[in-house]
């Protein structure tokens, strides 16, 4: 089974305000030639994607971006909503959760009770570009009600768009709330990138802590023996691949490598002389299985 752990879903015509003027500084940074790859986000292309890349499930990531920008009637629980309506459309292959900023108090403790009690979903997503810092104390309340629903919890770690907050995005920042919360399982987006060490330092030390290699696409493509120099330190450091898993960011990188292609990079991927030299352990067979699939049935209790 081929797991996606890390993807996006919105439909054109429901991004307003600053919500789109977000996702076209993201096309302005990628250099998106064809605009439609970016701004089709809709579920029937997602399953079609899917489908040609043998991909069984997807982890659908709603946005709650309205702390950076509003986004008009399209509110972070219309986001929610539509995560839920995609996921109640094709139970097998969507996996929804919530994205919610943890500012929100108890509201957000109570979006979160009802994304997961009358939706179904199966996690949350905490987007820190939006400008927080996740491992402050006040937001335990909603961590805690993660923990009650049995949920996991993706933090974006790493870079983001131009306009949004870079500070609060280091993986450090996961460590104290995997300590304080060993019961949730945490997947740091992006590997950390560029604070890659980091956030396999923090998968090192905390059993309950995963990265994913969603957004990798630009380096594997441009850079790839850098690509494989990250996933062999994440071997050599955590004895094995098993906290790695695969993600795409899906819609935003489909211009460099579609769902397939990406999948087949990481099928294909080669143990470099280079890394032979320096003696970082090789990529196996099964190890890129483990990756694509074996490693997020464990981690999401799929």
């Amino acid at each position: 089974m081929i797991v996606d752990t890390h993807c996006h879903i919105w439909e054109r015509h429901l991004v307003q305000g600053g919500m789109k003027d977000l996702m076209d500084s993201v096309a302005a940074e990628l250099r998106i030639q064809n605009p439609e790859s970016l701004w089709n986000g809709s579920i029937g292309r997602l399953i079609q994607d899917m489908d040609e890349a043998g991909i069984e499930k997807t982890v659908m990531l709603p946005l709650d971006f309205e702390f950076l920008h509003s986004g008009g009637s399209f509110t972070f629980r219309a986001f929610n909503d539509l995560a839920g309506a995609y996921a109640k459309a094709h139970p097998k292959r969507v996996v929804a959760f919530a994205g919610i900023d943890p500012r929100r108090g108890v509201a957000a403790v109570a979006e979160l009770r009802r994304c997961v009690e009358e939706m179904g979903f199966r996690g949350l997503k905490l987007w820190t570009v939006a400008g927080f810092f996740p491992d402050d104390e006040s937001y335990y309340p909603l961590y805690e009600e993660a923990a009650r629903l049995g949920v996991n919890v993706v933090v974006h770690t790493g870079l983001g768009p131009g306009q949004t907050y870079l500070k609060t995005c280091r993986p450090a920042y996961v460590d104290k709330i995997a300590v304080d919360f060993r019961e949730i399982n945490f997947i740091m987006a992006h590997v950390g990138m560029p604070w890659v060490d980091e956030a396999l330092a923090v998968a090192l030390k905390n059993p309950n802590v995963y990265v994913d290699i969603s957004a990798w696409q630009r380096v594997a493509r441009s850079f790839p023996l850098g690509f494989a120099q990250m996933l062999s330190m994440a071997k050599l450091m955590h004895n094995g691949v098993h906290k790695v898993l695969f993600g795409s960011d899906w819609p935003l990188f489909t211009e460099i490598y579609t769902q397939k292609h990406w999948v087949d990079a990481v099928r294909s991927l080669e143990y470099p002389p280079t890394l032979q030299m320096m003696g970082l352990p090789e990529i196996t067979a099964e190890d890129k299985e483990r990756i694509l699939g074996t490693n997020a049935q464990h981690a999401l209790g799929l």
